[in-house]
């Protein structure tokens, strides 16, 4: 139990100490550091709104596969497509976290920093709970159409 308070009197002297060191630092500087952020943010959610459009793309690909067809071949693509997307959404995940913690060891952050980044992280992981939901789907499509040449 105590514990908990020790950890939150650490985190209140980290928080005077962020203070200050943000006093100490020009208004100019943190507006260009707080633009910087932002654009990095932008892109960041830019390469996720591109990165679900592929997958989206990849879904409606799948869906009109003709069942006539048949090849494996464009099964084990699409599964191909798949596996490289889910690295890419790795990838981006942790660029992200990395982008964090960097910017976190970089010089502190403020209480309204600290509450944006909390909400781009629910955001964040709304859009990989969305991304995992379409890769199931699409794992759970590429079963089917297993299933289906199979029995054919």
């Amino acid at each position: 139990m105590s514990a908990p308070s020790t950890v939150d009197s650490s985190s209140e002297k980290d928080n005077e100490t962020l203070e200050q060191r943000l006093g100490k630092i020009s208004h100019e500087k943190l507006v260009r550091e707080v633009i910087s952020v932002w654009d990095e943010v932008m892109k960041m959610e830019q390469e996720l709104v591109i990165s679900r459009q592929r997958t989206r793309a990849l879904e409606l690909e799948l869906a009109s596969l003709d069942l006539e067809q048949g090849d494996t071949a464009s099964i084990s693509d699409l599964e191909e497509q798949l596996r490289i997307m889910k690295i890419r959404y790795n990838q981006l995940e942790n660029k992200l976290e990395n982008e964090k913690i960097r910017r976190i060891d970089g010089g502190g952050i403020s209480e309204i920093r600290a509450q944006e980044l909390q909400d781009e992280n629910a955001r964040l992981l709304k859009v990989e709970e969305e991304q995992m939901m379409l890769i199931l789907d699409m794992e759970a499509q590429i079963d089917r159409l297993l299933t289906t040449i199979k029995n054919s």
